[in-house]
């Protein structure tokens, strides 16, 4: 892979990353307390996380991506720790994956001059967009897990 395009897409994955978290502690961590839980507000000074970076997949195969963990845990505005309601975050993991799918493509094919094109993975189900241009074989060879 040229020089150029693997910086674009390392900047893009990091920007998309740093955009997601941003979204989810925007609109999605919240920290419950209060009996039940019937008080929730949005962690002020955002969640804890910790990255891990890779660039192969189990296979071998290239693969730049990052492993990111949660605290379950965050501060509220009283100074005193509460527990991020996991089940909002859950319930957000596919919007977080689009978000980011989105992110990347757009700068990506932004920089480099491309275009995206909707690609059905699954017939009866929404396509995929992929970068226009290529090959099924490819896509398949290098996404086997």
């Amino acid at each position: 892979m040229p020089s150029k395009t693997r910086r674009v897409i390392e900047a893009a994955h990091e920007r998309a990353i740093e955009r997601v978290l941003e979204w989810i502690e925007d609109e999605v961590a919240v920290i419950r307390y209060g009996k039940d839980g019937v008080y929730r507000v949005r962690p002020p000074g955002g969640l804890v996380a910790a990255r891990f970076r890779h660039y192969e997949a189990r296979s071998g195969m290239p693969l730049l991506h990052d492993h990111l963990l949660l605290s379950v845990k965050g501060q509220r505005l009283d100074g005193k720790w509460g527990s991020i309601h996991t089940l909002a975050l859950h319930e957000n993991t596919v919007a977080a994956s689009a978000l980011y799918n989105e992110l990347v493509a757009a700068e990506v094919c932004e920089a480099l001059g491309l275009a995206t094109e909707p690609r059905t993975v699954t017939p009866g189900r929404r396509p995929v967009m992929e970068i226009a241009g290529v090959p099924h074989e490819l896509i398949r060879w290098s996404a086997g897990r």
